[in-house]
Parts: C-alpha cells; structure tokens; sequence
C-alpha cells in the first residue's frame, strides 16, 4: 500500500497482504503503533506495532479469489456494514443492493487529518444515509502486573450517520473487524463476553432457531456442539451472541500464542448489544484438518444475519432488537476502541475487561495475571 499524499503523511511500509500494496491508504501514527484506512470502502486496512504482524490483514478479493489489484472499493480487514448486515432481499439485490450495505463499497471523502487522527466521510445513494468517522490513535501506556515487559496500542472510533431520506427508515450497523493469516492460525482463540446465542441460517431460511440454552463458548454447527473460541472447520460459520446485559460494555478479543500478540476490541453495549464470531475455513487433505482462512469479530446493532422483511417478523430476539429506526434527517452517534497487546506465548485468553474513564484492565483465565492500559483522555 502507498499513503495519501498530504502534508502531514509519512511514509511507512504497511504490513499486508500481496496484492494490496499498490492502494493509498491514510496512514496514522502514534509511538510504535500504525492504523491505516483504506478511503475506497473505508477500511481500517492496517493496525499493528513495530516489529509485529497485522491482523487486520483479511482481503475480500482474495477471500473471493477475485483480482486483489483492482482499485475499486471493497471490503479490507475491519469494514463497516451500513445500512445492513447480511444479504439483501431478492429484489433489492436486482436493483443492485450490495451485502452489507454500501458503505464499504464507496469512496470515502478525507475530511480532516494529523498525524495520529483523521476524519473521513461517505454518500450511501441506495440507503440515503450520510456517514462520517472520526479515527484516533491514543496516546497509551501498558503494564503487566507481573514482570513481563509489554507493549501496547490504542485507538478510538466515533461514527455517525444520518438519514438524509424524506421518511424515517430501519436499519442496522455491524462493525465487521476480520482476522487472516499469518495472524489467523490453529491456534488462534477468540474470547467475548457474549451469552445466549445462536447459529445463523441462510437468507431467507430460519430452520436454525435461537436457543437460549446455548451459550457462548458453545457454537453449533453441522457436525454438533463445538467450540466457539476455535475454528470450527466449517467453510462459512456464524454465529451471534448477546453482549452480556450485566456489562456496560462488549468486548472480544481474539490472540495468537505463537505471534505473542493480541486484537481486541471494546463498546458501549447499548450502541452494540450483539457480538458475532464468523468463522471460515479451506478445505484439506482430511476433512477432520481445514486450513484457517479468516474469523470476524463482529458487533452491531443486530444479531439476525437476514433481509429486512425477516428483520420486521422478528423484531426481538433475548429481549433485544434486530433492527434499528432513524426518522427524517435524524442523526445516530456510536463508538468503539481497537487496542493491541502483546502477550507472552503462555496466554490463556481472557476472562474479563473492566473499564474505568481513561483505563482498560485485562484478566487473563484462569490466573492473577492483568494487564492495564492507561490512555491520555476518556476512552469513551
């Protein structure tokens, strides 16, 4: 990838994968840490410490086994789903509604730019919704609570939208981060403080019901109950959780012992009350063996992976909605942060993350050990 050539731009090699290095990306900076956003599909395409892999590596084209040289907007590493998760009904799909919404197949406008901050927006024709984020690398610093020398890094992302239709209208908003390799192997585990939860269906099919008896890490799939912080080698699983409603805010993170790093990524529940775990593999030699190919880490305001004439039968699910309604010219706000640690190769995975203003403390399962991430404002 090349950077956006604009004054306050440096020039940094981007960790990524083959094919991509020939796009312009805005490239952040703070301490050791680089976020770079892709303007065409407005991507958070980049985010990784020196010295370290990128998780958020995942390409479309590629997954697709499309060109991964073409330069049109398309959906890179964390994308946003605007004004929709999932696919479109039959007919909107003919008049030419893309899979989760338009907003990582535009072109996104730099509105604003320093070097660890950057302010872009975007049209949603179809939709009839403006969008503007704000993305910001934090000045941070990390301690172990053990002797174990750690670094960090962490940003924040505000968005907002506005219904620029004539009538008010419902709609859904799905943070859509994908990790692939090399970040992405075997043994690769996620963590989440998801609850009840449910296997996704395919468009237009619900014999696969929620079940308030499973609960995150349990994932069932075609061969039965699995493990939900693993790959499950299926070709393309989803599977959506509530946040837990005791929690102010959602969390999941997945790490890597291998690559002693982990992604995680932190909400207010109330702008995202869903987490879903997206799990996809390749096939092998033996079908008890599949290659990993990407995982979603994904909250939004839906946990209902379908068309919006399904959405409207099924207004609740856990006491919660699948849908959000914007009146005329209304304007919704929501945020999230992202954060890397790295992590040494004995790590467990996580129990709990507890938000104080300006602080994030991380316990890890089954022992004392914590991390803590200290940052210069309110993370929220």
């Amino acid at each position: 990838m090349t950077e956006v050539p604009l004054p306050a731009a440096k020039k940094c090699k981007v960790v990524g994968r083959e094919g991509r290095e020939s796009r312009e990306v805005i490239t952040l900076h703070q301490g050791e840490a680089l976020l770079s956003i892709d303007p065409a599909g407005g991507s958070l395409a980049d985010f990784h410490l020196a010295g370290t892999v990128n998780p958020l590596c995942w390409d479309s084209a590629i997954h697709d086994q499309l060109d991964p040289n073409n330069q049109e907007p398309r959906p890179l590493g964390h994308f946003l789903c605007l004004d929709r998760w999932g696919p479109p009904s039959i007919d909107e799909e003919r008049q030419g509604m893309p899979y989760h919404g338009e907003a990582s197949s535009r072109q996104w406008q730099l509105v604003t730019r320093s070097s660890s901050a950057a302010t872009l927006k975007a049209q949603l024709p179809m939709a009839g919704l403006e969008v503007e984020r704000s993305v910001e690398l934090m000045t941070c610093s990390v301690r172990a609570s053990w002797s174990f020398e750690t670094n960090g890094a962490i940003a924040r992302v505000r968005d907002e939208v506005k219904n620029i239709n004539k009538l008010g209208r419902i709609l859904n908003m799905v943070q859509h981060p994908s990790i692939a390799p090399p970040f992405l192997t075997a043994e690769t585990r996620v963590d989440c403080n998801g609850k009840r939860g449910f296997t996704q269906a395919p468009r237009g099919c619900l014999d696969v019901l929620w079940d308030a008896e499973r609960e995150f890490p349990a994932a069932v799939t075609a061969e039965g109950v699995q493990d939900g912080r693993c790959m499950t080698g299926g070709a393309d699983d989803v599977f959506s959780y509530e946040v837990n409603q005791s929690d102010s805010y959602g969390w999941v993170c997945a790490y890597t012992p291998s690559h002693r790093l982990l992604l995680g990524y932190l909400w207010p529940r109330n702008d995202y009350p869903w987490v879903s775990l997206w799990c996809s593999s390749a096939s092998a030699a033996s079908a008890q063996l599949r290659e990993p190919r990407a995982r979603g880490l994904e909250f939004g305001t839906t946990g209902l992976h379908q068309p919006f004439p399904i959405l409207t039968r099924h207004p609740r699910i856990f006491g919660l909605p699948t849908f959000e309604h914007l009146d005329t010219m209304e304007m919704c706000r929501k945020s999230f942060c992202c954060f890397l640690l790295e992590v040494p190769t004995d790590f467990r995975g996580v129990q709990t993350i507890v938000v104080t203003s300006s602080t994030l403390r991380l316990s890890e399962k089954g022992s004392e050990r914590k991390f803590e991430v200290f940052t210069s404002t309110d993370l929220f």
